[in-house]
Parts: structure tokens; sequence; C-alpha cells
């Protein structure tokens, strides 16, 4: 008897040994392939022009509401990030299949109480919207998981030595700078072209492209409203950050 039950306690110790890692290892994939799915939807979002999607009001623009180029819209968008109020969200949420698609293109909510049906009335998909777009607040009624507020801040040609140079982060977030000259900021896309620079710089090409690293905040509080007030400060540490970028 006591032999058995030696036994059945190394079996114990054994199973838990090889169980408890394998299934550290199962939530860290989950959370990598998660941060993955984020990731794209901004950058798909980023690339994309939606119909009457409101352009920034200084925007030059192909009608009243449109941007002229999605280069355009993330330029603008990555200022918008500057502060929680503006900044762009990322989340899931219940969409409704029995209504049609919004003006914009993205799914309505399923805002009713029950009845739904996954893959016949409801789908979950991924929403990427503008923290103080009001059209899209609904979608918070509906969420599935969390949501995560995006800071974007540029990285910027770092001078090595003569022959060599790297990256490093800008100044300051929600801000365009000239790659090469961090004291030269761009306010519009027009303007971030290429000139050759008058010493110290290295003369390289540049405008072709904005790199950036994205820092992923999960907010608590998952109203939009309630960013108003807040400060990327109260938000602390960002869950993770990936270095991206957009083009032309």
């Amino acid at each position: 008897m006591v032999l058995a039950i030696g036994v059945v306690a190394v079996l114990i110790v054994v199973f838990m040994a090889m169980f408890i890692p394998a299934r550290r290892t199962v939530q860290a994939a989950l959370t990598i392939r998660e941060a993955d799915r984020i990731v794209h939807a901004l950058t798909a979002e980023l690339g994309e022009l939606r119909n009457s999607e409101r352009a920034a009001p200084n925007a030059r623009k192909s009608s009243s509401t449109r941007y002229i180029s999605a280069f355009d819209k993330a330029f603008y968008w990555m200022e918008f990030t500057s502060k929680p109020a503006t900044t762009i969200l990322v989340y899931n949420y219940r969409a409704d299949l029995t209504k049609g698609a919004r003006k914009d293109g993205t799914p309505q909510p399923w805002l009713e109480e029950g009845g739904s049906i996954p893959g016949r009335n409801t789908a979950v998909v991924t929403g990427v919207c503008l923290a103080n777009n009001k059209d899209r607040w609904e979608d918070f009624k509906a969420l599935v998981g969390p949501v995560f507020a995006v800071r974007m801040t540029q990285l910027v040609v770092e001078r090595m030595d003569s022959n060599a140079y790297g990256y490093k982060l800008a100044p300051k977030y929600g801000t365009i700078y000239n790659p090469y000259n961090r004291g030269k900021v761009i306010t519009e896309p027009s303007l971030y072209v290429y000139t050759p620079e008058k010493g110290g710089g290295l003369n390289l090409p540049w405008g072709a492209e904005v790199l950036y690293q994205a820092e992923f905040f999960q907010l608590l509080n998952t109203d939009p409203e309630r960013l108003q007030n807040v400060t990327w400060e109260n938000l602390k540490t960002p869950v993770f950050t990936r270095n991206l970028a957009f083009r032309r």
C-alpha cells in the first residue's frame, strides 16, 4: 500500500513537471499569435483608404473627407498617437452579420442581449479606429477580449561612425522628423521628401518610408470616451512593442 502511494506520488510529480512547462509554452505561443494578429490589423488599416473616412482637417484630400493616399493617412494617424484621446485602438468585437456594413465598410456590432449564433448571424472581427471616432464607439459595447491603444515613435538615423549608421527612437512620440535631422519636424506628408543634406548628414535618399516603433498598451477601462483625460504616463508600460514601417 505504501509502495503504491509512493508510485502514484512520483507519477504526479513527473506529470506536473512535464505538463506545467508545456502549458506555459502553449500560452506563450498563443500570446505571440495574438500579438501578430494585432500588429497585422494595425498595418493593414494604415494601408487602406476607407469610404467616407474622415481625413485630418489640414490634410490634402481627394474628396471632402478622403485622404490622397494611404501614406498620407498613416502619416496623420501616427501624429494622432501623440495622446490617448486621439490615438489608434485595436480590438475584437462581435459583428452583426444580419446588417449591412457601415459607410466605411466595417461591420456593425451585434448589440442584442442574446441570440448570437457564431458563423450564422454573428462573427468576431478585429476593429481598428481612432479613439475619438464616435462612429465606432458602438463597437465597444460588443467587445470580445482586450482593447489596445497604440503609441508610435519614429525611428531616426543615428551615426555610428564615418561609414556606418543605425537607428534610434526620435525625441518625441507621435511626431515625424527628417530621419537624418532630428531637429527638423515635418508636419505634412508632402514635405517628407529627400533633399541633399548640407554637411553632417549621410547624403542618403529618404522619404519613401517612415520607420517607427509601435507600443501596444492594454486598456483597463475599455470605454473610449474615458481616454479624453488620460495621458500615456497613466497607461504605464506597454504589453509589447514592434518595429514597423509604412511606405508610399
